[in-house]
């Protein structure tokens, strides 16, 4: 007998301004003080501030902690964690990427579990015995879905990788998708995250984990993300793109978090680890090549992800060809938003090849490719992509 399991976020609201609806959630849950976790540079661009305001407007205090880095670690963590221990707050509210949201969930389910306070013990999954704090997530990008995810990544730099940690209890309670504040962002940054979230798509829907439910989710993620792309270069102040950007990536995460991924990630986490490369910018790199090692795994599939990509595309034609058509529009993102296409733009070293394979294999996103890869096969890969 098949069982599958989907966990996802409970309330959520898409849209301008719907920051607003934090006061609501707050009173009918009955919170006191909020932990505000974000970072320095959503601080200086005034993102922070826009929440505090509606914080301070509807008389909910709260202590902030902006220390979040990019590609978060352990440290990060246990500072988020005192600060949490020492302001007397009864739930986080997360105001960032998938950065700040990560931390917040490591922060939540620590501060009531101090048996994994040495973070290490929260890799792999349901790591925890008690309840998380309760978490109420405001993404300001449309890429990572962590604020629908129970999945959080945690950078360990002793040992120069990311530890993937999967834990339903972190799932946020309310999730905010604020289109307005997602149009403030650099154009730069709108391009990476949204290809985090078309990675999420397609791997979800390629994995091994994939079932009718998770694969309708991801199909039509890639279709928000193919018809709107473009024009979110174009049109930035877009607050009807930006919206549906936000539900691709809500409905990438509700798919990826239940069914898995595959090597993309496994490939870029030691990227980010080895050389601190944001996330959203690895995953874009490396989608076509992988996309194309994959095609040959599950013909049928990759035919109807062309069609997801691109509605006219013959899905008559062979498997070749649509995994081709994929490439070719992918391609052409990566293009109209100037995101780097060779690992050597990025400053990596062909000699940290095998070390990084060796990494990637050990990924928990490693088993759920539709396709094996061993240590050697993702070698190559790093190496067809060098430049």
């Amino acid at each position: 007998m098949s069982i599958s399991r989907m966990v996802y976020t409970g309330t959520s609201y898409f849209g301008e301004y719907a920051r607003e609806k934090i006061a609501e959630e707050v009173s009918k849950r009955h919170f006191r003080k909020a932990l505000l976790i974000s970072d320095k540079a959503l601080e200086a661009c005034g993102i922070t501030g826009k929440i505090e305001e509606t914080l301070k407007k509807n008389g909910i205090p709260y202590t902030l902690f902006d220390e979040v880095k990019p590609n978060p670690t352990i440290e990060n963590v246990r500072a988020g964690l005192a600060c949490y221990k020492n302001s007397g707050s009864d739930f986080i509210l997360a105001v960032g990427g998938g950065s700040v949201i990560d931390t917040a969930k490591a922060v939540a389910v620590t501060a009531n579990n101090p048996e994994n306070e040495d973070i290490v013990s929260l890799e792999g999954m349901d790591k925890s015995k008690n309840p998380a704090v309760p978490l109420i997530a405001v993404p300001t990008t449309a890429g990572t879905g962590s604020e629908t995810t129970m999945d959080y990544v945690i950078t360990n730099t002793q040992e120069k990788r990311k530890m993937a940690c999967m834990d339903s209890k972190v799932v946020p309670a309310a999730a905010i998708l604020d289109t307005e504040i997602m149009a403030s962002l650099p154009l730069s940054l709108t391009a990476a995250t949204a290809m985090d979230a078309l990675t999420h798509a397609v791997e979800s829907y390629l994995s091994k984990g994939a079932f009718s439910f998770s694969e309708m989710l991801s199909l039509k993620a890639v279709s928000l993300i193919s018809e709107n792309f473009i024009r979110v270069i174009k049109e930035p102040g877009n607050y009807e793109v930006r919206k549906e950007l936000a539900i691709a990536q809500y409905l990438a995460g509700m798919s990826f978090t239940n069914v898995g991924l595959g090597i993309v990630h496994s490939m870029a986490h030691p990227l980010s680890a080895f050389y601190d490369i944001p996330h959203g910018t690895a995953n874009a790199l490396i989608l076509p090549y992988v996309l194309e090692f994959n095609a040959a795994a599950c013909p049928e599939k990759i035919r109807q992800l062309a069609a997801a990509f691109d509605p006219s595309f013959d899905t008559s034609k062979s498997a070749e060809e649509a995994s081709a058509h994929c490439v070719e529009i992918i391609r052409s993102f990566l293009t109209a938003s100037g995101l780097p296409q060779h690992l050597s733009e990025l400053g990596v070293r062909e000699s940290d090849f095998e070390a990084l394979a060796q990494s990637a294999c050990k990924d928990a996103a490693t088993p759920d490719n539709p396709r094996e890869a061993d240590e050697n096969t993702i070698k190559q890969l790093y190496q067809s992509m060098y430049k």
